[in-house]
């Protein structure tokens, strides 16, 4: 309910959900979500309802902060703004000095701060955030004491729905607040305004032949308009329209909220937005898709992708790619080195960088330098450049390609030496001029990826026994300096802090005896982890196929949640009818309606057992329609919990990109391709044997079980040499602990904390690193070009891991 009473008896921690915490006014941030937290005050000021051109209501109070002294003339005071809707509900319940409560605001600067003194944030509700207001009036408990003493929140009937309005482009006047929809013909990322702001400039136009400039500010980068590309389509509510250099622009007026959309025919109508609840109609579907129709006939503005192998000297183009590695040139530039899955038929010039300097897998450095440009990013490009993830897709927009100039740091090898190219992006915002990180489901990303895919030899993500250290460095050989002062190295046997569970017969081999062999071979090594990858301990556990040896990233929470939520959105659950009745003598079938802005409908089916008594923990339920919370939630509850699907005849598991089975708090996935899943049906005949192990469950829907793994790269050095070893088939053993439990037991994680801090000591010089006694053996991989040798731990376990 949008709008809602509290009883003043009670106190407001036990009348609110649990989650719910209350922020003080000095603690608001712009980057901050609100979802979990509420503000509690009195209104000083109320002023009288304004409508907006479009026809909707917006009135605007003076909170003040909620303390333990009597006056109120003292506290901190703050600019509120409700909107829509809730104007409806709010505008003759509440009264000057009502005490009220807010959940899911918004928080944005204030444009009237320096003016009258208040918090230089505001507050802003409506029913596209969820936002609900809560009010203390004595009125209502004195009213309502006799027939409802033990219920302490009082809730009003709710007010229907009604659309928004959105104004014609061409219709549009000076002075009014106005929705408007239209596709985007110009747009510049976000950029630092001269102010405090970020600010993002967009010229959007529509059937209606109308034009409109406007220009967005924000505190916080992510609030503005997710604008990718040149076509998207967007929804913009409460613009503000005034006259700038005689023509019409528009600025964010209190309560701005926009919503855009992939303007390519046929996407997805996933709207990008920072709003957590948005309305969404299928009014809102029709615009969008009739906008995206009009753009595609009548505007020349999808151009087709421009690709490396297309680029030309003295060209300025949008650079669609994936960041491979980054570095620091000086203070003026920035390198990104990126790649597109084409290569570049001009000689390319590189730019001189040291290797420790770059940022990235060297193993990818090298082996996609064939395949990579060097940009280089200047002025008020750097910081954005700098907080680039490697791995992330992107578009560099306004890219300069030029051909270099011979110089003393560029000298020419020969006087036929073709000039190389060199890859630009200048300071400034002109012509759209920037960088913008684009999403895993956005259209020009999809394209990408099918064009690195084709490009790359082998699946990256297949890796059999003998290769899966090719997803970090290559072995070293020390330099000749390193071995020439190896030699005059005097090493202390003090107690190893690994051991040897065979071999210990076998004599201790130097590194560099063991870097002169040729595989395959088999050696006991005493030397120092110098260092080791991946630092974030957790990245370290991966998914393994045994059947094709295929190693795949643990799916993230945002992942499943973006997926659950687009597969059980209203407009994919189309079910069909004869799935309501089927099987139902094996289970039975229980539905209500999700209490969100989406109308889900969640289904729970709980399996029947010949055993009369069954506690929650030890059944079993289909789930569909859940969100990534609930699905959380009912995983504590039931011991076995799977998610599937009724869009078909038979009910069926989703696509294995989530878990297919949730047991005992382990997420179980399946590999996509060695997998023929099978109907849910299929499991009825264990409702009768009692036999629900993960195991069983997955041979008998056709999974192929994937494992958890760990996979760590150590360094390893004894004075003699330095090499790289992979940890991995042998990893649980090693470290004692279960690769499976770490991921859900948090002691477990800070145990494998504790044993890498022990093997290699924070901060610590090489001298103070203990040493380990190891097993390695070493073999070759070919990659089709030339053979390679890497070396493997086996048979070596962590000395006193129980006692870590």
């Amino acid at each position: 309910m949008p709008f809602q009473q509290l009883s003043e008896s009670g106190a407001i921690e036990a009348q609110l959900p649990s989650y719910m915490q209350r922020i003080e006014f000095d603690k608001l941030q712009l980057s901050s979500p609100c979802d979990d937290k509420y503000v509690e005050g009195t209104i000083l000021v109320k002023y009288p309802p304004h409508e907006f051109g479009s026809g909707e209501k917006v009135f605007k109070m003076v909170l003040g902060e909620a303390t333990t002294q009597q006056s109120v003339s003292n506290q901190a005071s703050i600019n509120t703004f409700i909107f829509g809707k809730l104007v409806n509900d709010c505008e003759h319940a509440l009264k000057q000095g009502d005490r009220v409560v807010f959940t899911k605001f918004q928080v944005s600067t204030s444009p009237s701060a320096c003016k009258d003194g208040r918090h230089a944030f505001q507050l802003e509700l409506s029913e596209e955030t969820g936002a609900t207001v809560f009010v203390y009036a004595k009125s209502v408990k004195e009213s309502s004491a006799a027939s409802n003493v033990n219920s302490p929140i009082i809730q009003r009937p709710k007010i229907g729905m009604q659309d928004y309005t959105y104004v014609p482009l061409n219709q549009i006047k000076d002075g009014v607040t106005v929705n408007v929809y239209g596709v985007v013909k110009f747009f510049k990322p976000p950029y630092r305004s001269k102010g405090t702001d970020f600010c993002s400039t967009v010229t959007i136009v529509d059937p209606s032949n109308g034009r409109l400039n406007c220009v967005i500010f924000s505190g916080n980068a992510d609030l503005l308009p997710k604008i990718y590309k040149v076509g998207d389509v967007v929804r913009f509510h409460r613009i503000k329209i005034q006259e700038f250099n005689q023509e019409l622009q528009a600025i964010n007026a209190a309560g701005f909220s926009a919503l855009t959309f992939d303007g390519t025919p046929g996407a997805p109508l996933k709207p990008r937005t920072s709003s957590k609840s948005y309305k969404f109609t299928a009014t809102d579907q029709s615009t969008v898709e009739e906008l995206r129709r009009w753009a595609n006939v009548n505007l020349s503005i999808h151009k087709p992708i421009i690709k490396l192998s297309e680029v030309k000297p003295a060209e300025y183009f949008d650079l669609t790619c994936q960041l491979i590695a980054k570095a620091v040139v000086d203070r003026s530039a920035v390198l990104l080195k990126v790649w597109d899955g084409t290569k570049c038929l001009h000689p390319l010039w590189q730019i001189p960088v040291d290797t420790n300097a770059l940022e990235g897998d060297p193993a990818s450095i090298h082996r996609l330098c064939k395949l990579t440009v060097d940009v280089l990013v200047y002025d008020n490009h750097i910081s954005a450049a700098n907080s680039l993830k490697v791995g992330t897709y992107l578009t560099i927009h306004n890219v300069h390609t030029k051909l270099a100039t011979l110089s003393a740091d560029k000298p020419s090898r020969s006087l036929d030496t073709v000039p190389e190219m060199e890859f630009h992006l200048h300071g400034g915002t002109s012509y759209g001029r920037g960088i913008t990180v684009l999403p895993e489901d956005c259209s020009n990303v999809q394209q990408l990826k099918q064009s690195l895919e084709s490009a790359l030899v082998a699946d990256q993500d297949s890796i059999g026994d003998l290769t899966l250290l090719d997803i970090f460095n290559t072995s070293r050989r020390p330099s000749a300096p390193e071995r020439a002062s190896a030699t005059h190295v005097e090493r202390c046997h003090q107690e190893s802090a690994t051991v040897l569970t065979a071999h210990q017969h076998i004599r201790t081999t130097s590194l560099q005896e063991v870097l002169d062999q040729t595989p395959p071979q088999k050696n006991r090594i005493r030397a120092k982890l110098v260092n080791y990858e991946p630092k974030v301990l957790h990245q370290s556990v991966k998914l393994y196929c045994p059947k094709c040896r295929s190693l795949k990233e643990i799916p993230s929470d945002d992942h499943i949640s973006s997926f659950l939520q687009d597969v059980y959105s209203p407009d994919s659950m189309t079910v069909d009818p004869d799935t309501q009745s089927h099987d139902t003598l094996w289970y039975q079938t229980t539905t209500w309606e999700a209490e969100d802005q989406r109308r889900r409908q969640i289904t729970v089916r709980f399996v029947k057992t010949d055993k009369v008594q069954r506690t929650p923990e030890h059944s079993t339920i289909l789930v569909e329609g859940v969100s990534l919370n609930e699905l959380c939630r009912l995983s504590k509850r039931f011991g076995r919990v799977i998610p599937t699907t009724s869009r078909t005849k038979y009910l069926t598991l989703n696509d294995l990109s989530i878990p297919f089975l949730i047991q005992d708090r382990k997420w179980h996935y399946g590999c996509k391709h060695c997998s023929d899943p099978q109907p849910v049906n299929a499991l009825q005949p264990l409702s009768l044997t009692g036999s629900w192990e993960s195991s069983v469950i997955a041979e008998v829907l056709g999974i192929q079980l994937l494992r958890y793994v760990f996979v760590m790269r150590f360094v390893l050095d004894d004075g003699s040499g330095s090499l790289d070893a992979l940890l991995w088939d042998e990893a649980e053993r090693f470290f004692g602990i279960s690769a499976a439990d770490v991921v859900i037991d948090n002691a477990l994680q800070e145990k494998l904390t504790r044993i890498m801090d022990t093997l290699c000591p924070p901060r610590a010089s090489k001298d103070d690193c203990p040493w380990l006694e190891c097993c390695i053996k070493s073999y070759y991989v070919s990659d089709g070009s030339e053979q390679k040798t890497y070396y493997q731990i086996f048979d070596t376990v962590v000395a006193g891991a129980e006692d870590l």
